[in-house]
């Protein structure tokens, strides 16, 4: 986040080579990935993993992050909750350890700032920012509401690791980008339906995803998703696998 207040998300010539490199690196996983779910491979730990097992955290921080999500838009409420199922398998296949309540906040709003965009502002500004409020309301330790907002800031950079940017940003990253089609074999068939049953993707979600990733470019024209778009990012939206 102090990277984020400092730049409004305007990337420097070094960190824009950092990231690219990154992002060519993720569409090779992309590639395997894609490869892995033609021949049906599911990794064997993906099985013992039960979406049924996951529950919203019951704390007043969760209730307020609930109540903020939804003031976004339907389908990216729906994205944000998707986010946080696909993004806990994940982790849950991994072994990595995630606190559910920061996790879960982080989830329900990463993307809360893109419903509108702000010229030469990065969004996960405005996120964060809506994470903090939340933080405040439910009279919960500021340090959290900084973890939380770290998380957001740092989940649209590509490379992210656990070690480097935190369990959590690398999560919610994770569940994220399983609506465009990453690791998507990495969560067992009847879980997936599941999500999708319980939180659907709706028609027109990759138009809808993929016009707001745009606009955000065209906000911030040296920020990462302005990178991103370039490099094929609206592209791997559309040729997703998952159906609207």
């Amino acid at each position: 986040m102090a990277w984020a207040r400092r730049t409004n998300g305007a990337l420097t010539a070094a960190e824009r080579r950092r990231l690219v490199a990154a992002i060519v690196a993720g569409q090779w996983d992309y590639l395997l990935g894609r490869t892995k779910l033609l021949l049906g491979h599911v990794p064997a730990g993906a099985a013992a993993v039960d979406v049924a097992a996951f529950s919203a955290p019951d704390t007043a921080l969760a209730r307020e992050a609930e109540a903020a999500c939804e003031e976004q838009p339907a389908w990216m409420v729906r994205h944000s909750y998707r986010t946080w199922l696909f993004g806990g398998m994940l982790a849950a296949l991994d072994r990595v350890r995630l606190d559910d309540e920061q996790f879960y906040c982080a989830a329900l709003l990463h993307d809360h700032g893109i419903a509108t965009t702000v010229p030469g502002q990065d969004f996960t500004l405005r996120s964060a920012d809506r994470v903090l409020a939340c933080v405040a309301r439910a009279g919960a330790d500021g340090s959290v509401g900084e973890l939380i907002a770290d998380a957001v800031c740092v989940h649209t950079t590509p490379g992210v690791t656990v070690e480097r940017d935190g369990a959590v940003g690398c999560y919610v990253q994770a569940g994220a980008m399983v609506d465009g089609g990453l690791r998507l074999a990495d969560i067992a068939p009847r879980n997936r339906e599941a999500v999708l049953a319980r939180h659907p993707r709706g028609a027109g979600f990759k138009d809808e995803l993929a016009s707001t990733i745009a606009r955000e470019a065209r906000a911030v024209p040296a920020g990462r998703f302005a990178l991103l778009s370039k490099l094929g990012f609206r592209l791997l939206i559309r040729l997703a696998p998952l159906r609207d």
